[in-house]
């Protein structure tokens, strides 16, 4: 035997819903049963309901304030500048004591 052709409940809903905007539930569902669409008030309310909102728009991710590569390239150019690890830390403790003097 070959399959019945399956209605697409949803569409129906949708379909007259846009044809009489102002249709209420219990009209949505009366209509559509006498197309033979057997549908509940619930359903129809639900139908309206997630049609009518509004998609949440999607964040951006952005980096959370942690160390980027122009960064890391500043640090290793200061790192030829000054030579070595530990005079780099020097010089920014004695940057720090200038910067909490002024």
């Amino acid at each position: 035997m070959a399959k019945k052709k399956q209605v697409n409940k949803t569409q129906a809903v949708k379909e007259y819903l846009k044809a009489n905007p102002k249709a209420k539930n219990v009209e949505v569902v009366d209509a559509l049963a006498k197309k033979g669409i057997k549908i509940s008030n619930n359903y129809v309310s639900n139908i309206k309901t997630t049609h009518n909102k509004r998609r949440q728009a999607v964040r951006k991710v952005v980096a959370k304030g942690g160390i980027g590569i122009p960064e890391v390239k500043a640090a290793l150019a200061f790192l030829k500048v000054v030579g070595s690890v530990k005079a780099a830390t020097q010089a920014l403790a004695v940057a720090q004591e200038i910067r909490e003097i002024v």
